[in-house]
């Protein structure tokens, strides 16, 4: 029965990782476009940086759980 829990434990978190990451790369996307439209091409390198950094984050914090 522990190993039932612990699997479903695991999927479940998968999904909820998921679609909170998906959530956060939609914000910053979003917010990224309204940068562009008033700062202009200069606002993309900012973009890309908090993609790149929610990537880095969101990797670490599952590298955490799961040891």
């Amino acid at each position: 029965m522990k190993f039932l829990r612990a699997a479903g434990r695991q999927v479940l978190g998968l999904f909820v990782g998921d679609w909170l990451q998906s959530g956060v790369v939609v914000v910053i996307l979003a917010a990224g476009w309204f940068a562009v439209s008033r700062l202009g091409a200069p606002a993309l390198a900012l973009i890309v940086l908090l993609l790149a950094a929610q990537l880095v984050w969101f990797a670490r914090a599952e590298a955490k759980r799961s040891a």
